[in-house]
């Protein structure tokens, strides 16, 4: 009985690999896709998104001057202690979350789409605002991109900016 339940669970792997579906939408069936993993890495390796911000202060003259861009979701160091409690790492992968989300409506997005009225969109658009606050209080303006990075053992081999956003002033 084992093995054939074990046969059985191989054989739906196997099809749903091989079947093409096509992708179902809707609000509803939208908002119940924060409780699944976007689980597109598992069809390639290669570049993933990363998320990168600035903000930038208005000076006197009009001009903005600007950050450096600094990554929204660095990875963390990981200690034996986080296998009992980590709050912060499951947020940070709950945001990596939601980049993986974004930079898959992204890529489904027809060409010349204007991406602002994607709701991941405008997630991560606040995602960006709450980061850059809790480095930069006076910031006046913020921009974000959307870079996939390809990363090697040691730095990064490649990287490509799929997306940067207009500038935003701060509320």
């Amino acid at each position: 009985m084992t093995e054939a339940l074990f046969v059985l669970y191989f054989v739906v792997l196997v099809a749903t690999l091989v079947i093409k579906t096509p992708i179902i939408k809707g609000p509803w069936l939208f908002l119940l896709r924060a409780f699944f993993p976007n689980w597109k890495f598992f069809h390639a390796v290669g570049h993933v998104p990363h998320l990168y911000a600035r903000s930038g202060v208005q000076l006197a003259s009009g001009e903005l001057h600007w950050s450096e861009w600094v990554l929204i979701y660095p990875r963390h160091v990981r200690r034996l202690s986080h296998w009992v409690h980590n709050p912060d790492t499951n947020l940070g992968l709950g945001q990596q979350n939601l980049v993986d989300h974004f930079w898959a409506d992204l890529y489904d997005l027809p060409e010349g789409a204007d991406p602002r009225g994607l709701v991941t969109y405008k997630m991560v658009s606040r995602l960006v605002e709450q980061a850059l606050r809790a480095r930069d209080v006076n910031f006046t303006h913020s921009q974000f991109e959307l870079r996939m990075v390809l990363d090697g053992r040691t730095a990064n081999v490649d990287t490509q900016v799929m997306m940067t956003s207009p500038v935003v002033s701060a509320c």
